[in-house]
């Protein structure tokens, strides 16, 4: 199933880094069984003009969201697992356009010929993410979900449910946290994986974060680039596993003080000023 080639830079870049952080994500075992998603917004690399473009559609999935007609993601499929993904994109992911009529989204790569490859279950929230993106963060075009160990276990305690004291935590542990994350990181409380609901909730805390926590689930990020988006999702599972090895070991990690975090406070302005 190829509508389009892959080999021009931009595209094949996308599925090099794709692969990438999907062995990543096994390595580190965040990822069990087919968990976890990946989705680009290649809008940008794909033709205008498709041949055979009705080829491959499918209309049982209506789109909400006027403005993405046209666009095209690259998704993770259902069912598919981040060890096949690293190896073999084509075969555990696609490339879709979603139909101009938002009656479904029509398939133009990927799939490694297989006709009934679907997006992970997760597109409802792929799609109502990279919506909220285009309007408010343009440049945000990767989204990514895992399930890092670490940042899930904190959120079996109850006290970390709280947004301000987890940041609290994680940025004590770790200098480049509070550089890097200077908005921290936003805790969703459970929603059902894959529902509206939890679609909802991400697109309200993304508004002031780049990293949110499901509560017993996972973390999803965005960014402009899929290797730095992963980036910040390893930088904060380090800080919650720097955390946990401290307890684990029997005692309460001091931490970085407040001037010492008001010192890197100051470092982050900075080097966000000057990396703008």
């Amino acid at each position: 199933m190829k509508s389009i080639s892959v080999e021009q830079d931009g595209l094949k870049s996308v599925l090099d880094q794709v692969a990438e952080v999907a062995g990543y994500f096994w390595q580190n075992r965040w990822e069990e069984r087919n968990g976890g998603n990946i989705s680009v917004n290649v809008t940008e690399f794909v033709p205008v003009h498709i041949e055979n473009l009705d080829q491959y559609i499918f209309r049982n999935h209506a789109i909400e969201y006027r403005e993405l007609a046209g666009f095209s993601f690259f998704i993770t499929g259902t069912g598919k697992r981040m060890r096949d993904m690293a190896r073999q994109p084509e075969g555990n992911g696609c490339i879709i356009r979603i139909s101009e009529k938002l009656d479904g989204y029509h398939v133009i790569w990927g799939a490694a010929g297989d006709p009934h490859i679907r997006p992970t279950s997760e597109f409802p929230s792929h799609l109502a993410i990279h919506h909220f993106l285009l309007s408010h963060k343009p440049g945000h075009k990767v989204i990514l979900h895992t399930h890092p160990t670490h940042m899930v276990a904190l959120t079996h305690i109850i006290e970390h449910h709280q947004t301000e004291k987890l940041n609290r935590i994680l940025w004590s542990m770790h200098p480049e946290m509070k550089v890097f994350i200077p908005e921290g990181v936003a805790v969703v409380p459970y929603r059902l994986p894959g529902s509206e609901a939890i679609a909802r909730a991400t697109v309200e805390y993304l508004k002031h974060h780049r990293v949110v926590l499901w509560e017993k689930h996972g973390i999803l990020a965005t960014g402009d680039d899929i290797l730095d988006t992963f980036d910040v999702i390893d930088m904060a599972n380090k800080a919650a596993e720097i955390y946990l090895t401290c307890k684990n070991a029997g005692f309460e990690p001091a931490g970085l003080s407040a001037a010492q975090l008001d010192e890197l406070d100051e470092m982050s302005r900075q080097w966000h000023s000057d990396a703008g």
